[in-house]
């Protein structure tokens, strides 16, 4: 694959018949979100979308990108996610020290992994100052108690004060009006850490959103990194080719030079607005609050730009299968510092990594209790809010059987703890039992008197 940017990830999928375009008018406000939630509940994830005329923008919105495992391999360059964490297990194996991040930080730190600095971008050949307006992007309110509308799939980059240290993160942004808009991240992401360290300064904070780009990127920028590391080198690590960068036209902020569309202002040190409500993933309204305004200065495109956005609803929907990618391609890092653990899955009902089931390894069956211990202080699992832990024998990829195990054993006065909001489940079988298991000649001759007892091969 070849993929430079978004505009190739949809030529891919137009080409496999992973994409319906719509050519009939549609509105940027429900509509759009309305026919991506019914295409997100098909089976299999539904094609991607490419809405081509929206009411009152010249822009075409592409949704539901993600929506399926094939397709979210084919935005990491593989056409299997294992593969490619098994390729992560062997980088990380030559790497004799160290613990899972500083490996993962030595992994991402060559040639291949850092940004390419350029001199001159796509995403800059339109250029808008004084008549800068988010306007001109067809924002999507998704449900009827939103807000506002919002951006759903921005990169959004800052830099600490002081240290200069850079980031890339995924925070929503509701439309205020023109030039404004607020950004909603939680007090421990790394972009209000930025923030803070502007703020003790009482210095606006130079911020850039960037809309589209590649694909990998898009990826790393929504996933918990550990330890403040580079999105965008991991991206580049994934891809295996770096990310080409510019620079913001008003600020020292580098943005990726294949985006789409870029947004570029500030955060006024202390000027806040409400932001909210929002429809969760929970399929409840995230309740408004106050948020840091961002002030809208400048705005470059590209020619006929495109614009990429999510919609957020109850699962399953697009984010499940950004998920499942993390699921797979971290559960290497996360075997580094728990290497007692055989396989991971987050549920889609557990939304990203607020559930998640393992497996142990058969030499820890019935280590359950001492892996929860370490599990709850790692950085991969730190906001989920139910862990259980099973034998080897159990599938985790398999939610069904595997919580049919844990209703059949798990006794809650020993193997059931609450930690404030956390529920962790230890549904390792500590005693021996004999499991049922037909015998394997009768079997074997049933399956071959199929036909002969009335019933087709596929039933």
């Amino acid at each position: 694959m070849s993929m430079q940017d978004i505009r190739g990830f949809v030529d891919l999928l137009e080409e496999c018949g992973e994409l319906r375009r719509i050519e009939a008018s549609v509105d940027a406000d429900l509509e759009i979100a309305a026919i991506t939630e019914r295409c997100c509940k098909l089976p299999g994830g539904g094609p991607a979308l490419f809405f081509e005329k929206v009411k009152g923008s010249e822009i075409p919105v592409l949704t539901n990108l993600f929506g399926s495992v094939k397709r979210m391999g084919w935005a990491l360059w593989t056409d299997n996610l294992d593969l490619l964490a098994q390729r992560i297990a062997r980088d990380l194996e030559k790497i004799e020290e160290g613990s899972a991040e500083a490996r993962l930080a030595h992994l991402i730190d060559t040639p291949t992994g850092l940004p390419r600095l350029i001199k001159q971008g796509s995403c800059q050949e339109t250029v808008q100052c004084e008549h800068a307006s988010f306007a001109q992007i067809p924002t999507l309110r998704s449900w009827p108690g939103d807000g506002g509308r919002y951006l759903t799939l921005p990169l959004v980059f800052t830099r600490e004060a002081g240290t200069g240290r850079g980031n890339c993160g995924m925070y929503r942004v509701q439309i205020l009006d023109e030039r404004r808009g607020t950004i909603h991240w939680a007090e421990e992401s790394d972009g209000a850490r930025h923030y803070r360290s502007w703020q003790a300064r009482g210095k606006a904070m130079p911020m850039a959103i960037a809309l589209g780009g590649d694909l990998a990127l898009l990826y790393t920028a929504g996933v918990p990194l550990p330890g403040g590391l580079d999105e965008v080198a991991f991206a580049g690590y994934l891809r295996r080719q770096p990310i080409s960068m510019v620079r913001c036209m008003s600020c020292d902020l580098q943005i990726p030079a294949a985006a789409e569309i870029v947004l570029e202002g500030y955060l006024h040190p202390s000027k806040t607005a409400i932001e909210g409500p929002f429809a969760n993933h929970t399929g409840y309204y995230v309740p408004a609050t106050s948020a840091p305004v961002f002030h809208l200065t400048t705005l470059t495109t590209r020619r006929r730009p495109l614009y990429p956005c999510t919609v957020v609803g109850p699962p399953p929907m697009e984010t499940a299968y950004l998920a499942k990618a993390s699921e797979r391609l971290f559960l290497p890092l996360l075997q580094l510092d728990c290497p007692e653990v055989q396989d991971i899955n987050f549920p889609v009902e557990g939304i990203y990594h607020g559930a998640a089931l393992l497996s142990v390894k058969p030499e820890a069956d019935g280590q359950g209790c001492l892996l929860l211990e370490k599990l709850q202080k790692h950085w991969l699992l730190k906001n989920s809010r139910l862990l259980v832990v099973f034998n080897s024998e159990v599938d985790v990829q398999n939610p069904t059987s595997a919580y049919w195990h844990a209703l059949n054993c798990v006794r809650a006065d020993r193997d059931l703890q609450i930690y404030g909001s956390r529920v962790v489940i230890d549904a390792t079988v500590r005693q021996k039992r004999k499991p049922v298991v037909a015998d394997a000649k009768i079997m074997e001759m049933v399956d071959e008197r199929w036909n002969e007892y009335g019933f087709s091969a596929n039933k």
